[in-house]
């Protein structure tokens, strides 16, 4: 676990286990405000995959809050699901309970896997909750912020209309099916792939949008590849076989390595760094914990696609990945 936190740059890395409950929760940098953070609720193979995944959520946390010029330091929890039958309101409320230990240094929040019901059971133990039933879903404003990005990308950057635009998006979660309605609804080409054929079957119906294979989803020719599912799908593998000009989605850490973003940028594939354009649940819900109004709140909303365009801009003149050049304007904000 050690050379995690090393390798990772964490500031702290708690291990939790009670029952039924095995979590994790890591902690960045604080040196801009307490570490906030979602908490994940997925299977895990081991303790060093959950760790690994915690420790590189946290770190993409403390840049994006950096970038989105929000008072938070970077955290992340996860909580490894269960194999056998468990009590769920319980097994959150236990995890809110060790939330409470920490002082407020890790304030927890919606990630893959929980929904509200599970944040008030948590807030039920702890303050230290910032997308509880007070506070609401900060999924539509993830959406939002992805879809402002990608319309910004493609106008600014491709020359493309949004109208005039085939989006392939993987995953249809609680941000990755908001974006598509926006996308529908913005006239753009839409395909989607999601491992729940129901959910699939219920876009066909309501949207007659193209459902294409989950193993075929990343190399659809498309003007941009969403991914709005778990991380690690942008492998150098998988390059190659792409067929997109901008990637720009709901999920964090799309990369699987730092190595990825280069190699993108070599291939002419523009991407659009997930802890740039998927801040806006970040922005929400810690400006919603914080008591901001919803003007302020939606401002601060509007920035993001003018941040990216500095990113993009920067790439261009240093000639340097997006991602790369995002991660060091990240740094240079947290001093």
């Amino acid at each position: 676990m050690f050379d995690v936190m090393s390798d990772h740059e964490l500031q702290e890395l708690h291990l939790f286990q009670r029952d039924e409950l095995n979590a994790l929760v890591a902690i960045h940098n604080t040196s801009l405000g307490p570490a906030l953070g979602g908490c994940r609720f997925v299977s895990y193979k081991d303790v060093r995959s959950a760790c690994l995944d915690a420790a590189r959520l946290a770190r993409g946390m403390t840049y994006k809050a950096a970038l989105a010029g929000v008072p938070y330091g970077g955290g992340k929890s996860v909580i490894v699901l269960p194999e056998e039958p468990f009590d769920r309101t319980a097994l959150f409320e236990e995890f809110g309970r060790w939330v409470e230990t920490l002082g407020g240094r890790y304030i927890t929040a919606m990630d893959a896997g929980t929904t509200i019901k599970d944040m008030d059971a948590i807030h039920s133990r702890t303050a230290f909750v910032a997308s509880h039933s007070k506070i609401g879903d900060p999924a539509p404003y993830t959406a939002e912020g992805v879809f402002q990005c990608i319309k910004v990308s493609l106008q600014d950057e491709l020359n493309i209309p949004l109208n005039k635009s085939t989006v392939a998006i993987q995953g249809l979660g609680n941000v990755g099916y908001r974006l598509m309605e926006k996308l529908i609804k913005a006239d753009a080409t839409v395909i989607v792939s999601d491992i729940d054929n129901e959910k699939t079957r219920k876009v066909i119906n309501e949207h007659g949008v193209f459902v294409a294979p989950v193993s075929e989803i990343l190399m659809e020719p498309c003007d941009v590849l969403a991914p709005c599912g778990l991380g690690g799908v942008i492998t150098e593998e998988v390059i190659p076989r792409l067929d997109c000009k901008l990637i720009a989605g709901c999920a964090n850490n799309q990369l699987l390595t730092d190595s990825v973003g280069q190699a993108l940028w070599e291939k002419d594939i523009l991407y659009a760094p997930d802890f740039v354009i998927n801040s806006g649940g970040l922005i929400y819900a810690s400006g919603r914990y914080n008591d901001h109004s919803s003007a302020q709140i939606n401002d601060d909303l509007d920035r993001l696609s003018n941040m990216l365009l500095s990113v993009f801009c920067r790439a261009h003149n240093e000639n340097k990945s997006p991602d790369q050049v995002s991660v060091e304007m990240a740094k240079e904000k947290l001093g």
